[in-house]
């Protein structure tokens, strides 16, 4: 496998209906249809042919087969959203109202009552991109999943820290193109484009 180049094509699912500034996580809510237009210029950004993947929510299958019709994308579960625990489907601001006695400094080791830290999350995500670069060495993947899934998939291509990673803007429908070869043993990564955004 040495020298063989996996492309990976992270695109973030569309937006939520009724979660504005909202814990959502694994709460299945329903996307925003895709706009025709917009989801057929995403749509020739993409290869003809891939292998693709979403996460078990729905959000992520919906807006899958949005931009290629008729694609089943196999569902990882390592690739499911950030668990918040109680706090999903309760407001940004309620939820720091309700703890401010938190570390925000450091929201990648926030554990939410119930729920797991980005940390926790990252760490399966990394399982999960690690294992699937290997199955699929040599193939190009489009994994239509959410935006933390997708930081921490960039924050293991780039080796950054997670709280760096947070900082990363990841909007609804943009593209991020990550590289990954087995050079002597050693798996190295690139970085082709972070937080594209396709116009109509």
């Amino acid at each position: 496998m040495s020298g063989t180049r996996t492309e990976w094509i992270w695109i973030r699912h569309a937006p939520v209906q009724g979660q504005e500034s909202r814990y959502y996580g694994r709460l299945d809510v329903a996307p925003e249809p895709v706009d025709p237009a917009l989801a057929a210029a995403i749509g020739r950004r993409l290869p003809p042919v891939a292998v693709w993947l979403c996460s078990p929510l729905t959000r992520t299958r919906v807006t899958a087969l949005a931009l290629r019709s008729g694609v089943d994308p196999v569902a990882v579960s390592d690739f499911t959203d950030q668990n918040y625990g109680l706090w999903q489907g309760r407001s940004y601001n309620d939820v720091f109202a309700a703890n401010r006695t938190l570390d925000w400094a450091w929201p990648a080791e926030i554990v939410p009552p119930e729920g797991e830290s980005f940390v926790d999350m990252a760490t399966r995500v990394y399982d999960g991109v690690r294992r699937l670069t290997e199955h699929y060495a040599g193939h190009t993947i489009v994994s239509v999943a959410h935006g933390n899934v997708i930081r921490a998939a960039i924050a293991l291509a780039l080796d950054i820290d997670l709280a760096t990673a947070l900082r990363i803007d990841v909007a609804p429908l943009s593209i991020t193109k990550l590289g990954h070869r087995v050079v002597d043993g050693a798996s190295q990564w690139s970085v082709g484009c972070i937080n594209h955004e396709v116009s109509a």
